[in-house]
């Protein structure tokens, strides 16, 4: 009887550590995920080149990108503040503010239309704004904010007596099908024949699985999203994107060939899996520096 007992007590004793164990874990686990999710990571580069103008050394861009309208603190303001801290000249904004799978948009507008009273935007679409029906109405009043949407557009970003370019390219799931990547890449030689070689001209394209495109046309650098970062990141590189599929070529961060550089933002919101992890929302700052030859 004494054993028998003294079996049960030890038996209870193991079940209540491993209860506590098995909800100490879950508590971990959960706090780990919602940081993954939550917690805004931000990724500094140096972009230098002989086409930078002086008086844009020093010149800071900030990457919002697949914004896919989720929420960062009430009125977007844990997001906000993380912007303001780096104090940028002007914001690019590469495609997704909406999220299709929800056809839910107004947690991206409240962000657009708060960072609109406090630096220049310009924005271009991304494939999940081609899904919102829509996306007319949305967009007017995303200009009605001040924001420059740039799709197959270019403008000039004056400073003193200098000036770079920024241009944009339309998402190509807004063309047909069958033609819709002949058509992005007509739409790409177009814009460039109104572009000053000797000055650095900056492309907004969400699509970078079409890296190739831009450098044989010799694109001097791109902004792009849509990868997501791949989603789930294992040493160092992600596993899946909505453009490439499994074990992508392109996730985040910059990637060079020749005389063009791409700078690929991971992303803020997210696609196909329902988490992020290793993965955390991620703006990129840019600072441009003059490179004398």
């Amino acid at each position: 009887m004494l054993i028998a007992a003294f079996v049960d007590e030890k038996a209870l004793f193991m079940k209540k550590n491993i209860f506590k164990l098995t909800t100490l874990c879950s508590f971990l686990l959960a706090g780990f995920i919602y940081r993954e999710n939550n917690s805004i990571s931000k990724t500094y580069i140096d972009y230098g080149s002989d086409k930078v103008p002086y008086n844009f050394e020093g010149f800071k861009i900030l990457q919002i990108s697949d914004l896919h309208n989720k929420i960062f603190g009430k009125n977007q303001n844990k997001l906000i503040k993380k912007i303001m801290q780096e104090t940028p000249d002007i914001i690019v904004i590469t495609g997704d503010i909406y999220y299709s799978y929800t056809h839910k948009i107004k947690n991206s507008l409240i962000f657009l239309k708060q960072i609109s009273r406090l630096y220049p935007v310009y924005f271009v679409t991304g494939n999940h704004e081609q899904r919102d029906k829509n996306w007319q109405k949305h967009s007017k009043i995303i200009k009605s904010f001040g924001i420059k949407i740039i799709d197959n557009k270019m403008e000039k970003i004056q400073k003193k007596n200098d000036f770079i370019q920024i241009y944009g390219l339309r998402d190509p799931s807004f063309y047909e099908k069958k033609t819709r990547y002949i058509i992005f890449e007509q739409k790409l030689k177009h814009i460039k024949k109104y572009i000053d070689e000797d000055k650095l001209a900056i492309l907004l394209s969400h699509r970078p699985e079409k890296f190739e495109i831009y450098v044989e046309n010799e694109v001097d650098l791109v902004f792009s999203g849509h990868a997501h970062g791949g989603q789930i990141r294992l040493f160092g590189q992600g596993l899946l994107t909505p453009g490439e599929g499994f074990f992508p070529k392109y996730t985040g961060g910059m990637y060079i060939k020749n005389n063009t550089s791409m700078i690929l933002s991971r992303g803020l919101g997210r696609t196909i899996c329902t988490v992020r992890l290793f993965n955390r929302p991620d703006i990129v700052v840019t600072t441009l520096h003059t490179k004398n030859e």
